[in-house]
């Protein structure tokens, strides 16, 4: 996977971490993502680096280094432009591992955290999300 050149090295190495985890090449992914966040720990990017390298674990059935990745991401940087995300993908990570009622919780602090901010994309994901979780 040939990495970007467009001059702003935070930028070019999160896409190249993008670009190896849309090629599925998971584990090279999660090494390159997890160099952007601690190379460039505060720069925008970083909140995409983190919710990716969550994913990244999760689509190679690994929940588990995905909820620590997810839960990371949102707590270290709660405004991140990926910070909603990565509490939904940490309840869907959190499912996998038959954990609902954690899964539950999950979602009830999206709705305190993100429910008046979230775009309505993701508070559908996040309500059929509730649905699969069996939560009240």
């Amino acid at each position: 996977i040939e990495g970007p050149r467009g001059g702003n090295a935070a930028e070019d190495a999160y896409l190249y971490g993008y670009r190896l985890w849309d090629a599925r090449l998971y584990p090279e992914a999660q090494a390159q993502l997890q160099r952007v966040i601690a190379q460039y720990p505060s720069h925008r990017r970083a909140s995409y680096a983190g919710n990716l390298l969550g994913r990244a674990y999760l689509d190679n059935n690994q929940p588990t280094l995905a909820v620590r990745a997810f839960y990371d991401n949102f707590h270290t940087r709660p405004s991140g432009e990926r910070a909603a995300e990565s509490m939904y993908y940490m309840g869907m990570a959190l499912i996998r591992l038959n954990r609902n009622p954690d899964a539950c919780r999950t979602f009830s602090e999206f709705d305190r955290s993100y429910g008046a901010t979230a775009s309505a994309a993701l508070k559908a994901q996040v309500a059929t999300a509730r649905g699969q979780a069996s939560c009240a």
